[in-house]
């Protein structure tokens, strides 16, 4: 069990400065945030509308980016990699909703396979649906050291194990 105690989680959701909304991941998040005021949860929304019930900006710039990273238990995103990146240097393990071209969300699907891709590696956590980012959220909340991650070596931070990781799979 974690030693953070339930009443200290906070959850921190980036969807990055891409001018397409992602409506779907604030919606989800928020309507998951209303079932838990006792979480303090703040979405950077981008140009979606804003969250009734956590709290929210449109856009932030990379200070407090990186300030809010560091203070949430839970990091949230869309599978873009600048954001698994952000998230992984804060020291967790995002959850990343793939945003879809069906929905205009984004151009492509490319955020569909990088997302599945990294979740095969286990450098993010990929939910596709509102189901699975509450039930990412319950689990995380439960037990935030399942998306701590490990800072038992000391000389290598979140984002070299990353880029290393990366650059082990590129030379296979």
């Amino acid at each position: 069990m974690s030693a953070t105690p339930i009443e200290a989680v906070r959850v921190a959701v980036f969807l990055g400065t891409d001018h397409h909304p992602f409506q779907r991941l604030v919606d989800w998040v928020d309507e998951w945030a209303g079932d838990h005021p006792d979480v303090r949860c703040f979405i950077q929304h981008g140009p979606a509308a804003p969250p009734r019930h956590a709290d929210g900006e449109a856009f932030v710039d990379v200070g407090r980016l990186r300030e809010e990273l560091r203070r949430a238990t839970i990091a949230v995103g869309h599978a873009g990699p600048g954001t698994i990146v952000d998230a992984r240097i804060a020291g967790r393990l995002p959850i990343v909703v793939p945003r879809l071209a069906r929905l205009g969300e984004v151009v492509d699907d490319h955020q569909v396979a990088f997302g599945r891709w990294m979740a095969d590696r286990g450098l993010a956590l990929v939910a596709e649906d509102r189901a699975g980012v509450h039930r990412l959220l319950e689990a995380a909340r439960a037990d935030p050291d399942s998306v701590r991650l490990d800072a038992a070596d000391p000389d290598r931070s979140p984002a070299v194990r990353l880029v290393g990781d990366l650059l082990d799979e590129l030379m296979r």
